[in-house]
């Protein structure tokens, strides 16, 4: 019953945040403004043709400093004990299963991820103040973005070993399917990898003076800004455009084939309409917001899209929970993995609670006993 009005206030609070730019904030520097994916300083004309928001007034807001902290807390105490569960049991049972190859490497992707997550979190606590120094803020970034894509990449892959499995089940079967999906895991964390190298080349730290702060990858200067604009178009078109095409035909190829069955797959056309849609829920809000953003900006208009693109990287970070309970029903070999596990850890807690108690319950020794007997007679 409690829960309900604390819903509604962080709702609200969200609400006035993305809405009122200038809302529950502690004052504004003038000529300080920012626009679209980064914070940047604008011109007095660049002001006045289209809106901004204070930079200052973003930057002490309740959104940065409480409400994103409390959601990335959240997803960091889901996500670090489910994908470290999930790494464990994907490792153990993978000589048993190599079809879980994408599985592993995208519950590595997000583990990852949630390891980091602290120094996001203690960035935001401390007001939006970097105490950690540039090189591990460009470190990261680069994981944090690279944890996005990489999952889309791998969500990719899964979405078509399962079209293969069902629409060409004779297709690319033994050892080669299995080397295969190797160089495809190889060539992801390769092409992630030199994606984000940008990002860990370049400066993503920012020192303002009026709020005596260093901020990470919030605030940018406009020649680093237009650099953003073609890399993160890229990103959108070559991380997510294309794997969403890809995850479209595949899974719908999937539903279509299923469905033509009859009734007996009911199950799993629900779960597999399920992962589609919480990749569509989790991935599409940010990369539309960058889209849209570049666009608008390559035509001179500087729409603030900040604070609505920050919001749905936190629903991208939330897929990193979401991940795991989708390997729970999409894998009926994990599901038995993780049932045997924790009927092992069960079973081993049952009998050492036992050993416990059979030794409590032996009886004294001869000599035990006779040295004690001696004691109550003293």
């Amino acid at each position: 019953v409690t829960g309900v009005p604390w819903g509604w206030v962080i709702l609200g609070t969200t609400w006035m945040e993305l809405l009122g730019p200038g809302l529950m904030c502690r004052g504004t520097e003038p000529g300080l403004h920012g626009k679209g994916r980064v914070l940047i300083p604008l011109t007095p004309q660049e002001e006045a043709k289209c809106p901004s928001v204070s930079v200052e007034a973003f930057l002490n807001s309740t959104l940065t400093t409480h409400l994103l902290p409390a959601l990335y807390s959240v997803v960091l105490l889901v996500g670090l004990p489910t994908n470290a569960l999930a790494c464990w049991v994907l490792v153990a049972n993978f000589r048993r299963c190599s079809s879980t190859l994408f599985l592993l490497n995208l519950a590595s992707a997000d583990l990852l991820f949630v390891l980091l997550l602290p120094f996001k979190i203690s960035y935001h606590l401390l007001g939006n103040h970097w105490v950690f120094g540039d090189y591990l803020c460009r470190t990261t970034m680069a994981f944090f973005y690279g944890n996005m894509y990489s999952s889309i990449l791998f969500l990719t892959c899964i979405g078509l070993e399962r079209y293969i499995s069902v629409v060409h089940p004779f297709l690319w079967k033994g050892s080669s399917w299995m080397w295969g999906k190797v160089c495809v895991c190889v060539g992801i964390w390769l092409v992630v990898g030199l994606g984000m190298s940008p990002l860990l080349f370049h400066s993503q730290i920012r020192h303002i003076s009026s709020l005596n702060i260093t901020t990470c990858h919030d605030v940018l200067g406009k020649d680093k800004h237009m650099f953003l604009a073609y890399y993160f178009l890229s990103l959108v078109g070559v991380g997510f455009g294309l794997p969403f095409v890809l995850m479209t035909i595949s899974y719908s190829c999937i539903l279509v084939r299923l469905l033509a069955k009859g009734r007996q797959h009911r199950q799993l056309v629900c779960v597999l309409a399920l992962v589609f849609l919480v990749f569509i829920l989790c991935f599409t809000p940010s990369n539309v917001l960058l889209f849209i953003h570049y666009m608008l900006e390559a035509k001179g208009c500087h729409n603030v899209t900040y604070k609505w693109y920050i919001m749905a990287l936190v629903l991208s970070a939330f897929n990193n929970c979401f991940d795991p309970f989708v390997y729970f029903y999409v894998s009926k070999d994990f599901r038995g993995w993780v049932r045997d596990a924790m009927s092992c850890c069960s079973g081993r807690l049952k009998t050492s609670s036992g050993r416990a108690s059979e030794k409590t319950a032996l009886p004294l020794r001869s000599s035990d006993s006779s040295s004690l007997r001696s004691r109550m007679t003293k």
